[in-house]
This record gives structure tokens, C-alpha cells and sequence, in this order.
């Protein structure tokens, strides 16, 4: 009897423990919720101050990047000190980094001419990103380059994109595939009859592939300036003459050169 009695009392105080139990559960479960809220809410500001600042930084970019009128304006100013072709300035940028300033290549080329950081150095280049800058030391290099190579387009592009080694260890454009597609893509912006002598000079006479032809098209000398200075496309008529780059035997890859692609 004694025993029932003390078992009947343990279990009238587990029950009536119950409600409190539940009440602490409870208080501990809302303060887990609002800990949680809290931070949730803290990420939340946090990763909304973090997309306004780089949006910032994105709007301060887009205004402090020169248009392609200012880019033109300085090259001409820059290859005539230095007796350069402006136009061959121009496509060099078209190709090397479809005049953005901010371009930086797999293998660390920066800026408008891609110049490398060795390259970037020996030129006393601070700041490749910095467009006066950077055309005036791609400038200087591509003068170096003419003197050296006695103004023969190839041979100076070449050097440009794969390094002077490489050329002199061939003695010509250097049998790399990126080299080689990256002179006749900067002289058919120069001069189109340039890219044809030099097309046929790099891949020599052999029978035309069909899967490749570009079309001719009646303007003198291929446009640069992007398309606000180009022609309508209605303004452009093509003829039914096609160019086609002969087969080539397959090529090592190339060295590390002075330029990126």
C-alpha cells in the first residue's frame, strides 16, 4: 500500500511537470528561431551591401572607361610620334582585345595591346590597364619591331603575338596555329590585300578547303572602329569571290610568347 501510494505521487509530479516542460521547450525553440532570424537577416544586409558595392565599382568603371572615340584620338596621337600606321594600331586592339581596356588573357596579357607583365616591364609600362599607357608601350614595341624586321607586317605580327624567339628560331611566321590565323586576322583589318600575300605566303599554294571561305566585300580597307564607324550592313555587298587558306600540315603547340591571344 505504501508503494502505490509513492508511485501514484512521482507520477502526479511528472504531470504536473508536464506544462512546464512544454513552456521551457517552447521558450527554448523561440530563441532559436529569432537567433537564426537575426543572422538570416545580417546575411541578408550584408550580401545586399556587397552587390551595391560592386555595383559601384562596376558604374565607376563604366564611367572612367574612354570610348572608342577617345581610343582612336590617343592612337593617332601615339603612332604618329612614334611613325606607326595608325590603322595597324587599331587592328592589333580589334584583335588583341576588341578595345577593352580591362581585357586580361588566359596567360595574364592585360589591357588594350595585351601586353605581357615581362613586356609590360622592359617598356616601363606601370599600369597596362591605363590606356594611354598601354597603347604608348604597344606602340613602342611594335616600332621596335618594324626596325627589327624591316617593316615586313608578317614577320612584325608574329613576333607581336608569339615572341621574337620564335620567329628567328624559324625564320618566319612560327608554324603555330594561333600565330599564324592571328596575322592574317590583324592585316585583314589593315589591308586586305596585306592578309591575301600573307595568307598565301604562311600556307603556301595548295587546294582550297570548301569548309572554309570568306567573302570579299567592296570596301578598300576592312573597318576597325567597331560598328558605329562601319557601314550599314545594307552597305555592304558581297561578290561571289571567296578566299579559302590552304590545308596545312599540323603544327606544335607554341611557346609561351611576349603577347597573349
Amino acid at each position: 500500500m505504501r508503494h502505490d501510494t509513492t508511485r501514484n505521487t512521482k507520477l502526479r509530479d511528472s504531470r504536473d511537470d508536464r506544462p512546464r516542460r512544454r513552456v521551457l521547450g517552447l521558450a527554448v525553440l523561440l530563441l532559436t528561431l529569432s537567433a537564426g532570424y537575426v543572422v538570416a537577416q545580417r546575411g541578408v544586409v550584408d550580401a545586399v551591401a556587397g552587390l551595391a558595392d560592386e555595383a559601384d565599382v562596376e558604374v565607376e568603371e563604366s564611367m572612367q572607361r574612354p570610348t572608342i572615340a577617345e581610343i582612336m584620338a590617343q592612337i593617332d596621337e601615339v603612332a604618329a610620334r612614334h611613325h606607326v600606321p595608325p590603322r595597324l594600331v587599331a587592328a592589333v586592339i580589334a584583335v588583341e582585345s576588341e578595345f577593352n581596356p580591362r581585357a586580361v588573357s588566359r596567360r595574364g596579357a592585360r589591357g588594350l595591346m595585351q601586353l605581357m607583365p615581362a613586356t609590360a616591364a622592359t617598356l616601363d609600362v606601370k599600369d597596362s590597364f591605363d590606356t594611354r599607357k598601354n597603347i604608348e608601350g604597344g606602340v613602342r614595341h611594335l616600332r621596335v619591331l618594324m626596325d627589327r624586321y624591316h617593316n615586313d607586317l608578317p614577320l612584325v605580327l608574329a613576333a607581336y603575338n608569339a615572341g621574337d624567339t620564335a620567329v628567328i628560331n624559324y625564320r618566319g611566321v612560327p608554324p603555330y596555329r594561333e600565330t599564324r590565323q592571328y596575322v592574317v586576322r590583324v592585316l585583314r583589318r589593315f589591308d586586305r590585300e596585306a592578309a591575301r600575300a600573307a595568307a598565301q605566303r604562311i600556307y603556301g599554294s595548295g587546294p582550297p578547303r570548301p569548309a572554309a571561305s570568306y567573302p570579299r566585300t567592296r570596301l578598300a580597307v576592312i573597318q576597325v572602329y567597331g560598328p558605329a564607324y562601319g557601314p550599314a550592313p545594307s552597305e555592304i555587298e558581297s561578290t561571289s569571290e571567296t578566299i579559302a587558306p590552304a590545308a596545312s600540315p599540323p603544327s606544335p603547340p607554341p611557346p609561351l610568347g611576349t603577347q597573349g591571344p
